[in-house]
């Protein structure tokens, strides 16, 4: 019982207040939940649906944890579903499938409880069921703007880390277009940590890990380009030689060969 409301009836019980001002402080809060949405009960697979249009009803998982929860603790949400359309809609059915992912590097089963809340009695969500194609409640009619809802609530059977995750839909049918369906749908995870740890989450690259001592330094093959830039290499000493050696040598070679074939032509024309 809320502090309000104890203090509420301490008042009446010692006379302190009026009848107006008991018919306040006791009525019930304003209905802030959305319509109640009804189980579906046993029944054949849905009509076939060929054509799959969005729909203007909406659907989304409100509440869920925006941090890493215990794996075996009840987590709970609501399952809400708005028509956001002009037109009211008929017969809107509701699904919801949950799964809990391991990260400990196992393959074993991680069986889990799913459930959801019908008039105080919680029951557990179909999953992969043949009745409604598993889909677990149905909205009779939703007018334009209307919300109905209905609470979730889930946990493990193990104490693991991972993370879970929910994909959560809603299908009605066009009443004049044969096979022709509206489906939304809204998907969410998070994350599971195991007591006495840490959340999962992406692997950060670990730094270039230095060499080791003695090792030995990768030596260029033939061919490969040579280092651009200035070297820590000594310049030759002045008095040693140089690229252009040889060609300066062949240079003159010429000129002398050339130089003594002038001196014999001109020897010949004056004799």
């Amino acid at each position: 019982m809320k502090r309000s409301q104890r203090r509420t009836l301490a008042a009446v019980a010692a006379g302190a207040v009026s009848l107006p001002a008991l018919l306040l402080a006791t009525a019930p809060a304003a209905q802030a939940a959305g319509l109640p949405i009804a189980p579906i009960g046993s029944m054949g697979e849905l009509p076939y649906c060929g054509d799959v249009q969005d729909s203007d009803v909406s659907v989304w998982l409100e509440g869920v944890p925006q941090e890493g929860v215990s794996p075996t603790e009840w987590t709970e949400f609501t399952f809400t579903v708005t028509n956001g359309g002009e037109e009211s809609v008929s017969d809107v059915y509701a699904k919801l499938e949950g799964w809990y992912n391991a990260s400990d590097g196992s393959d074993a089963a991680f069986p889990f409880d799913l459930q959801w809340n019908v008039d105080g009695e919680w029951r557990a969500v179909p999953f992969e069921s043949d009745s409604a194609d598993g889909h677990f409640g149905l909205i009779e009619e939703l007018a334009p703007g209307e919300t109905a809802e209905a609470q979730i609530r889930t946990r493990a059977d193990q104490d693991r880390p991972g993370w879970f995750e929910a994909w959560a839909s809603v299908r009605h049918y066009d009443e004049e277009i044969a096979e022709t369906c509206y489906r939304g749908e809204d998907e969410v995870e998070w994350a599971l940590i195991a007591e006495g740890g840490e959340a999962p989450g992406e692997e950060t690259p670990s730094e270039e890990e230095p060499a080791e001592p003695g090792a030995v330094a990768p030596v260029d093959e033939p061919g490969s380009p040579a280092p651009q830039g200035d070297t820590e290499e000594p310049a030759l000493a002045a008095t040693g030689g140089s690229s252009a050696t040889p060609v300066v040598a062949g240079v003159g070679g010429a000129v002398l060969v050339a130089g003594g074939g002038a001196v014999l032509l001109a020897r010949r024309a004056r004799a």
